[in-house]
């Protein structure tokens, strides 16, 4: 009996544990530098926005993932952790925004919100890998001067 019990427990450890390690490693990796897809992307209300498109290198560890993208002003890297702890990054004008980044299944999704005057924005940023290898990059602002709005930037490897 004891050895059944044995087994027993052994089995359901395994199965408990199979779960996790197979979500574990379905996390995908953002990793490479990659090129704005313009025809399959959004394009910025009201014209605001990058006229060509946009470059970026994406980093990714276990526990941090950092985006450098090339602007007007030089190159901006935000550094985002995975763990759901607080990321604090520049943002404009001197500015710095803390954010929370976390899992949603195989989506990485980044949370933070801004003031601006007296207008607060709620940002919500939801990074995917699609089958057909582009990278998309859902932007959902509540609250901004624009209202609500949603915006998709498809980013193929370059």
């Amino acid at each position: 009996m004891t050895r059944r019990f044995t087994f027993l427990v052994f089995l359901l450890a395994i199965a408990l544990a199979v779960p996790a390690l197979v979500s574990a490693q379905a996390k995908p990796d953002f990793s490479g530098k990659w090129v704005q897809d313009m025809e399959k992307s959004d394009q910025p209300a009201g014209g605001r926005g990058p006229a060509g498109p946009q470059n970026i290198t994406i980093t990714q560890t276990a526990t941090e993932i950092a985006i450098e993208r090339v602007t007007g002003q030089g190159t901006q890297k935000t550094v985002y952790k995975l763990d759901g702890s607080d990321s604090v990054n520049a943002m404009g004008r001197g500015g710095e925004v803390t954010s929370k980044t976390t899992w949603d299944g195989n989506k990485l999704v980044t949370k933070y919100s801004r003031t601006m005057g007296e207008t607060t924005v709620k940002v919500t940023e939801t990074r995917s890998l699609e089958a057909d290898g582009t990278l998309t990059v859902v932007t959902a602002r509540t609250g901004g001067p624009q209202g609500d709005t949603t915006r998709k930037v498809v980013f193929k490897k370059g």
